[in-house]
């Protein structure tokens, strides 16, 4: 399972950089996105034009994000080019959206109760005695409950891997099998997302995509010249941008190609086992229906 793990992931990875027309559109469509979210917090309202920016950037960045969703799973699927893949994003962009919603009534669920969650636990008592003592120079660190560590492990394990995980699934399988067949065999798509080469392939993406491009542009870097401090953030930025998207990416590249097909599926060869069973069974019922005969 490891191998063909880590085999998924580098083909995605050489097939990136097989496309460059497919490529190119992903990263246009994720700078417009990126674009539309800072004209979005930095736009004031000051006046009527601030006002309808800030308007159409509210509106223009999920869409945006749904469309660089469905051109990213319609990249996971092969090697299309610039025009065939952006044909591919706009006819399943409405297909994308339509299976989110869904993941997003569950997230805001789930949010509300991690929420709500604290104050059903039991309260953090501290035990320690406490005694008036000269304070250090340097600040101990904060103790760790066990209330305040399974709230931050639910944040991570729902919302960071398994709403995500199968949200990319869903994406996945309307790109490949269309609307209708998803729909119809949602619960076996989901069942697949958990499967342990698919959390393996995630967990590894997670660490590329997500926690590398925070690594790298909150780690601070000494420099006493400006021009090479503004030099290193635009490096940073660059670097976090192709992290992220290509990270993101790769991740689906590997989800597509380690999840059989429902093609795939109904030929694969049956074990010798069962074939004998089922062989065993259709004799049995040969054998009643001559002697009810």
């Amino acid at each position: 399972m490891i191998k063909d793990s880590f085999n998924a992931i580098g083909d995605a990875a050489r097939g990136l950089f097989r496309n460059w027309g497919g490529l190119a559109l992903i990263n246009a469509l994720y700078l417009a996105l990126l674009v539309s979210v800072y004209l979005f917090f930095s736009t004031g309202v000051a006046n009527a034009w601030h006002l309808t920016l800030s308007a159409a950037t509210a509106l223009a960045a999920p869409l945006l994000f749904f469309v660089l969703q469905a051109a990213v799973a319609n990249f996971a699927q092969g090697d299309a080019g610039f025009q065939p893949l952006a044909r591919r994003t706009l006819r399943d962009f409405l297909k994308v959206v339509l299976l989110s919603l869904p993941v997003i009534a569950l997230a805001l669920g789930v949010v509300w109760l991690l929420y709500k969650l604290p104050g059903w636990l039991p309260k953090v008592v501290d035990d320690a005695p406490h005694l008036f003592t000269r304070a250090p120079l340097d600040m101990r660190p904060e103790p760790l409950y066990w209330q305040n560590a399974l709230v931050s492990t639910l944040w991570l394990l729902l919302l960071g891997i398994f709403l995500p995980l199968m949200a990319a699934h869903l994406w996945l399988s309307a790109a490949r099998d269309g609307l209708a067949a998803t729909l119809k065999r949602i619960h076996r798509v989901i069942a697949r997302a958990f499967a342990p080469r698919s959390l393996l392939i995630y967990v590894v993406g997670l660490f590329v995509f997500g926690l590398m491009p925070y690594f790298v542009l909150f780690t601070r870097t000494s420099v006493s010249n400006g021009w090479v401090e503004l030099l290193l953030f635009a490096l940073r930025l660059a670097l976090a941008f192709i992290l992220t998207l290509w990270g993101w990416t790769i991740t689906l590249g590997a989800l597509a190609r380690a999840t059989p097909t429902p093609d795939e599926i109904v030929s694969m060869p049956v074990p010798a086992e069962s074939a004998a069973a089922t062989d065993v069974t259709a004799n049995d019922e040969e054998a009643r229906g001559e002697a009810a005969a």
